[in-house]
């Protein structure tokens, strides 16, 4: 075929050529109005396609809100300084009873229930002895009395001074007291020993109670604080909970930077740690960040 035949092909060709216009596509991006979007979320978004081709992105719910203390009197469930203890289960309470805890009470906690010193009742005396009256002594003039003098005046006694061991004892008494039967539990004192009423985690029965309420009122506050053994050994009783109640630093078996180390330890594996600092001597710091990072409470008081 000659070059020339070719021409009216191509004009032909060009003329039966059809331009389709480009539509925009439309994506309809729909968000869950109870979901909030955070744009320094670490959880990526799924998005997933609907019948009609719309994107619908799946954003995750927002973590529930951080637990919040109760009031510390009156409060309508069982609580120990403020600590809902409503949902308790296999918690440890972690004491301190330290030296510093003989210092008086300051505060909302000077102003709590305490109960007065149990007293021990003593052995009746035993019956007299019946004797021989001895014999009759002669008369004799007796002086006249001396003239009578005002009786002195009696001081009023003076008042009892509420200590941070008293408020302590008197918090965790009623606390043990009102929950209930088969919660498994322990209590450990710590100061320069550790003093625990169990070696592990106990259920609570009613015929344990009243030798654990004793337990609890026998400590007398003395020596140094070692709060790194103590939290260190109520870790190891696998506890799902620990409320912690200290009123100074750590000064005695290991400094912050360790007990941090092993709560972190401790709370990968799902622990939770409520914190009560008593006095203007504590760490909060230390005590903030343990409960923070548990999903626990940090009361300060």
């Amino acid at each position: 075929m000659r070059a020339l035949s070719l021409v009216p092909l191509l004009l032909v060709s060009t003329s039966c050529a059809v331009r389709v216009p480009r539509a925009p596509v439309n994506v309809a991006i729909s968000v869950r109005p109870t979901a909030r979007v955070d744009a320094q979320a670490a959880v990526p978004a799924t998005a997933a396609v609907t019948a009609s081709g719309a994107a619908t992105v799946e954003v995750p719910a927002p973590p529930p809100p951080p637990p919040t203390p109760v009031a510390i009197v009156g409060a309508p469930v069982v609580e120990f300084f403020g600590i809902p203890l409503e949902d308790a289960q296999d918690v440890v309470f972690v004491l301190d009873c330290s030296g510093s805890m003989e210092d008086p009470a300051r505060g909302a906690i000077a102003q709590l229930a305490v109960a007065p010193p149990i007293a021990v009742p003593r052995p009746p005396p035993p019956p007299p002895v019946a004797e021989e009256p001895p014999p009759p002594l002669p008369l004799v003039e007796a002086p006249p009395p001396p003239p009578a003098m005002p009786p002195p005046p009696i001081a009023p006694p003076a008042p009892r001074v509420t200590r941070k061991i008293d408020a302590a004892q008197a918090e965790l008494v009623d606390a043990l007291q009102r929950l209930p039967a088969g919660v498994r539990m322990n209590v450990l004192f710590f100061n320069n020993q550790l003093d625990a009423f169990a070696p592990t985690l106990v259920p609570l029965e009613e015929t344990q109670r009243a030798g654990l309420l004793g337990f609890v009122m026998e400590q007398v506050p003395t020596g140094r604080t070692a709060l790194v053994p103590a939290m260190r050994t109520a870790f190891l009783m696998n506890a799902s909970r620990i409320v912690l109640l200290s009123d100074g630093l750590g000064n005695l078996g290991g400094d912050s930077r360790a007990l941090l180390r092993d709560a972190r330890e401790a709370i990968r594996g799902g622990v939770r740690i409520d914190t009560i600092g008593l006095g203007g001597d504590q760490d909060g710091a230390l005590l903030q960040t343990l409960a923070r990072e548990s999903g626990g409470i940090y009361q300060a008081l």
